[in-house]
């Protein structure tokens, strides 16, 4: 067995023997209190969907807290979310947004801090049915719910109700409220039961794309004021490595285009996008890591207001507990707070990666976007 499996294989065992311990510190029973984690909308059998709530007895797992959750070292978070307890519903048509336990959903995630609240669930609970997802990393143990009852009134956030209760347009909502500040998860939770949008439209969304609808809709809107603004003045290089995950961002002076490279187990992956910012295929490589990507730098330079060109490879080696897209966008956010060398001249840019990170160096170099800049440069000599 080589290295890697073997430190796959023993933090795996990890988490499953958090889960077994959590068990057996439970009595049998049909009934749990906790904090709401998130709500997974699924996306089998559309339009007829199942909704998926995590809840978890540590507060610490909440909602509010997604962001910081995935921060943390692996060992912490195996013990949190070993804790999780995944209730499932019937399939609910999307349109049925008036089912009782999707609005009482909504109040729960809507609610201006973390609400504790009682799930009922058909048999007594069973820790044999571990659900994860690429996309939002470890969910929890699979049990059939009956309902929900908040244990406490819930004080729904001013900010959040009147997008929910006016028609208004879904992406203004979105828009509305990251820049009013609103915690991102409560946001994509909200999207994905319904909440948002013309009431006639309403209608259920499976998480998966309620996260990329989310980030999509903020990097375009990011996007339209950064092309606004003067370019960078020198190649800036940005990194960020986490649980086995190896961020460098490279940051090209010139008027906006985007690549973002994943490479893991010997597989590359990469989508481009030309200064119109639009994507050509019907889905990216790196799936919602494409999204969250660049949402991640287009903050930085919006803050900066300041436009640029950029490739962002990610490269990645015992990733045992993939943690979903939430642990992209956070980890690119992080690396943009880490610049590690700028320079007025590529040749030493590239020396620099050549020296300090050979595997990035590599896939830089056979980038799309450096090959799309070298062309340009040759049209303009020739003209």
């Amino acid at each position: 067995m080589n290295a890697k499996k073997s430190f796959l294989n023993k933090t795996k065992l990890e988490f499953y023997k958090e889960i077994k311990k959590y068990q057996q510190e439970l009595k049998p029973t049909k009934e749990i209190e906790g904090f709401a984690s998130s709500a997974i909308v699924g996306e089998k059998n559309y339009p007829n969907l199942k909704v998926h709530n995590i809840s978890n007895d540590n507060i610490n797992n909440s909602f509010f807290k997604t962001s910081d959750i995935v921060k943390s070292n692996y060992s912490d978070i195996i013990k949190l979310k070993a804790k999780n307890i995944l209730g499932s519903t019937q399939s609910l048509n999307i349109k049925k947004t008036n089912e009782k336990i999707r609005e009482e959903l909504e109040n729960i995630y809507k609610s201006k801090k973390e609400i504790e609240f009682s799930s009922k669930f058909e048999n007594e609970l069973k820790f044999d049915k571990i659900l994860t997802s690429k996309v939002s990393g470890i969910m929890g143990s699979k049990n059939e719910l009956l309902s929900i009852n908040p244990n406490e009134n819930t004080t729904t956030s001013n900010k959040i109700e009147k997008y929910i209760t006016k028609d208004i347009k879904s992406k203004e909502a979105i828009i509305s409220l990251y820049e009013k500040g609103v915690n991102e998860h409560q946001i994509m939770n909200l999207l994905a039961l319904g909440s948002f949008g013309i009431n006639i439209n309403k209608k259920l969304v499976p998480t998966k794309w309620a996260i990329s609808a989310y980030d999509q809709t903020i990097e375009k809107y990011l996007y339209s004021k950064i092309i606004k603004y003067n370019t960078i003045n020198n190649y800036e290089i940005y990194h960020s490595n986490d649980k086995g995950n190896e961020f460098i961002i490279i940051l090209i002076p010139d008027t906006f285009s985007a690549e973002v490279i994943e490479a893991f187990d010997n597989t590359i992956e990469s989508d481009f996008v030309n200064f119109d910012n639009k994507f050509k295929k019907l889905e990216p490589e790196t799936a919602g890591g494409f999204y969250a990507t660049k949402f991640g730098i287009f903050e930085n330079l919006n803050e900066r207001k300041k436009q640029a060109s950029f490739i962002s490879i990610r490269i990645i080696e015992n990733y045992d507990i993939p943690l979903g897209v939430v642990f992209v966008r956070e980890k690119v956010r992080d690396a943009m707070k880490n610049k590690i060398f700028k320079s007025s001249n590529e040749k030493e840019i590239k020396e620099f990666l050549l020296k300090k990170y050979k595997n990035h160096f590599i896939l830089f170099q056979n980038s799309k976007l450096l090959k799309e800049k070298i062309k340009q440069t040759k049209l303009k000599e020739f003209f």
